[in-house]
């Protein structure tokens, strides 16, 4: 393990964080724009894990900072005014993540949307989505040895497996003016840092906190506009739509079956689907989903090493899927969802739940069951919809339903870019993403 190499040092992350701080201030030179700016001092408390519990201060909070600036909706932001003059911001966070030397620091740079359930004279109060990227100092990569792989905790960290990942939020605020464009600022929620099973190990961080700080706009607000019409694909009025998307990812095996040597898979997803747009800001859709994920291609034998490590192969280390053989036509599942989005501007955001309709895994997992009926002579064979136990569904076995965190831009009338990130409960199975058209 090199200890003092660049990912771990401070200059990587005073640097990084600099290069970041200096995008978002560079704002205030934009034209046009009515800006606000944010600043404060974070408290996050992360959530007990055992991957991550063992190498917590002996309180575990995470202190931190961030800064922001805030576009308000006035002049050109006509998508907001139908979000209660909603406002957009880009920021970048720092993150003491509690332990330098296995768990480190994490930098994010993002983007939110403040959503106001009341805006009055003398506070604000709404939701704050936020999407962007986290840069961990410390990985499982850099803190591994190569003594504890099949071990428990022994020095490494067993959270997170690459440098770069996907960070949310969604948090409550609260701002409170004073005096001159000054506003005291306070705010909590939910924070999350993974890759989406892009690189093993991910079990990620889960923290609750909130943040205290000042909020600073210059001059008098700029009223408003006046609201225009949505007009949903650039002008094009629409009560009804469809779209068909084609999005690709990849993703690692599990990191115990053959670190460091890991493997990609391919996975891949295609959706159909018709919206109706009842509302300005909102559409309700129904869809069929087609999916691939190529790790289910492989056996632990197909990997090399595995043999070795694990004599009573076909099995993983993880021992979640029962395969026999290598066969792609593990690989396919099919499936039917609800798809319910959220509008602002030419961008859509929701969370689309659906169940399997077609899905040859299903009868291969949890391991050990399949296993024990298949040397019974009696196969696994579950229905559409089967009993199977949700507190242990992250670890054994997917289930009948599935979940996706999509989010669209429409570039153009009739073709939007999509990302994706599917999931069984909580645990990530593959990100991707792709193009897709509207009619």
């Amino acid at each position: 393990m090199q200890k003092n190499s660049y990912l771990c040092s401070g200059k990587m992350k005073k640097g990084l964080f600099l290069i970041l701080l200096f995008a978002c201030v560079r704002v205030f030179a934009l034209p046009h724009y009515e800006l606000a700016y944010r600043l404060s001092g974070t408290a996050l408390f992360m959530l007990p894990d055992d991957k991550v519990s063992p190498w917590l201060r002996p309180t575990p909070v995470v202190p931190g900072a961030a800064f922001s600036v805030e576009f308000l909706p006035t002049g050109r932001w006509h998508s907001l005014q139908q979000w209660n003059n909603a406002s957009i911001g880009v920021g970048v966070r720092y993150m003491n993540l509690g332990n330098e030397a296995v768990l480190g620091s994490a930098i994010a740079a993002y983007g939110y949307m403040n959503m106001p359930f009341y805006n009055g004279t003398h506070f604000r109060i709404g939701a704050r989505p936020t999407v962007g990227l986290a840069a961990a100092t410390k990985t499982y990569a850099n803190t591994y040895t190569g003594e504890h792989l099949y071990a428990d905790h022994t020095g490494a960290n067993w959270s997170i497996g690459s440098v770069l990942n996907a960070y949310l939020a969604l948090e409550m605020y609260m701002d409170f003016p004073i005096k001159d464009g000054w506003e005291i600022t306070l705010n909590g929620g939910w924070h999350h840092i993974s890759n989406g099973s892009i690189m093993h190990p991910n079990a990620g961080y889960n923290m609750l906190g909130g943040e205290l700080g000042l909020r600073y706009h210059p001059g008098e607000y700029t009223k408003p506009d006046p609201d225009v019409p949505r007009k949903l694909y650039d002008g094009v009025d629409k009560h009804w739509a469809v779209e068909i998307s084609a999005t690709g990812g990849v993703k690692q095996n599990y990191y115990r079956d053959n670190y460091p040597n890991m493997q990609f898979f391919g996975a891949a997803t295609v959706k159909a689907a018709a919206y109706w747009v009842p509302v300005s800001i909102f559409r309700i859709g129904a869809g069929i989903d087609a999916f691939y994920d190529g790790y289910y291609r492989s056996v632990s034998n197909n990997i090399p090493g595995a043999k070795e490590a694990f004599p009573d192969a076909p099995v993983t280390h993880f021992g979640k899927t029962y395969l026999k053989e290598s066969n792609i036509a593990n690989c396919f599942r099919a499936g039917i969802s609800i798809q319910p989005e959220f509008i602002i501007g030419h961008l859509t955001a929701g969370i689309h739940v659906g169940f399997y309709v077609y899905d040859p895994i299903k009868n291969l997992e949890p391991f050990k069951e399949a296993k024990a009926a298949d040397e019974a002579g009696q196969p696994l064979n579950r229905g559409i919809f089967y009993t199977y136990d949700l507190t242990k569904a992250s670890n054994y076995q997917d289930g009948w339903c599935y979940m996706q965190f999509v989010l669209k831009y429409h570039v153009l009338d009739h073709l939007f870019v999509q990302l994706g990130l599917k999931t069984h409960g909580a645990r990530a199975e593959f990100i991707d993403a792709g193009l897709g058209v509207a009619f």
